[in-house]
């Protein structure tokens, strides 16, 4: 049976708002990579799988300061 390592994250957040994610992310060290936007405009980030719960958590609290939504999340291929 394989095992998880990281999760994929996609969250739709206006692009204006990116990099202020970015910066509150950066206070929390090695919780998360945010990695690009897609085609479908949506941002990706990679998750540790043993910190999903966290990332989770942590996304949700700021939902005060930032208009964020995550509207998926599935189990990375291994690649970005």
């Amino acid at each position: 049976m394989n095992r998880v390592a990281e999760y994929d994250l996609f969250v739709k957040i206006r692009p204006e708002d990116i990099h202020v994610l970015c910066y509150i992310a950066e206070a929390e060290d090695n919780l998360m990579n945010i990695r690009h936007v897609t085609d479908e405009g949506l941002l990706k980030i990679i998750v540790p799988a043993d910190l999903l719960d966290e990332v989770k958590s942590f996304l949700k609290s700021i939902k005060n300061r930032i208009d964020l939504e995550v509207v998926e999340i599935r189990a990375n291929p291994g690649h970005t």
